[in-house]
């Protein structure tokens, strides 16, 4: 297991106690992980691959509200949630493996090492950052200026250099996209073309490349 993240953040102590009580579980691609409402007794944290976190409407259509990779906590509210109902459900956008700690366990090492409290709470904040970033882009900006924010954050979490653009390491399409931003496919097509023709975006073999300074300095505008 890639310890890094958590060994840099909490005690060796600490550590040792966490993944004592924690279980390592493989799921495959498009297998699912837990659904929104079901009743759950663990959280888990990411240690290879990707997820999709999101909500079905009653109309079945789908809401991506993240796209988590390594290193990322899953359902960390259920920590501080009584009910122990999951508010969102979680699927493996690629082969996934995940360590699963028992949320009574947690508590229990929350109370005694602060390091873990402050982990805990830094992830909390961090989705809480990037749900009212999620929501200013829904209200204030166009829709071709919301696909390139969306682009733009992709690559800034799951990119990589190719020549002077920037791709993804994740393979994500005009649906996937579509549900990232709460719209159609056809919409996200017509965006992409307008990008296209700016210059900000091109594709190659059915993948995305976008210029990133240009693309961020586009939808800033």
């Amino acid at each position: 297991m890639n310890q890094d993240y958590l060994s840099s953040s909490l005690s060796k102590e600490c550590l040792d106690n966490l993944l004592r009580v924690s279980q390592c579980q493989e799921f495959k691609q498009g297998e699912t992980l837990f659904l929104e409402h079901s009743f759950c007794e663990s959280i888990y944290f990411i240690i290879s691959g990707n997820v999709t976190v999101y909500k079905d409407n009653s109309d079945g259509k789908r809401k991506i509200i993240y796209l988590l990779g390594k290193d990322s906590f899953l359902n960390d509210t259920m920590v501080y949630d009584e009910s122990q109902k999951t508010s969102v459900s979680c699927d493996a956008f690629t082969d996934v493996k995940v360590m699963i700690i028992p949320i009574k366990e947690l508590k229990r090492l929350i109370l005694k090492y602060p390091d873990l409290a402050i982990l805990m709470i830094k992830s909390l904040s961090k989705k809480t950052k990037r749900l009212y970033r999620q929501l200013k882009n829904t209200t204030t900006i166009s829709m071709d200026k919301r696909i390139a924010a969306k682009l733009w954050k992709l690559a800034k979490d799951f990119g990589y250099e190719y020549k002077e653009f920037h791709g993804f390491t994740v393979k994500v399409n005009n649906t996937y996209l579509a549900d990232m931003l709460g719209t159609n496919r056809e919409t996200v097509s017509r965006g992409i073309k307008k990008l296209k023709e700016l210059g900000l975006v091109k594709v190659e073999n059915g993948q995305i490349f976008i210029l990133k300074t240009e693309i961020r300095d586009f939808y800033r505008r």
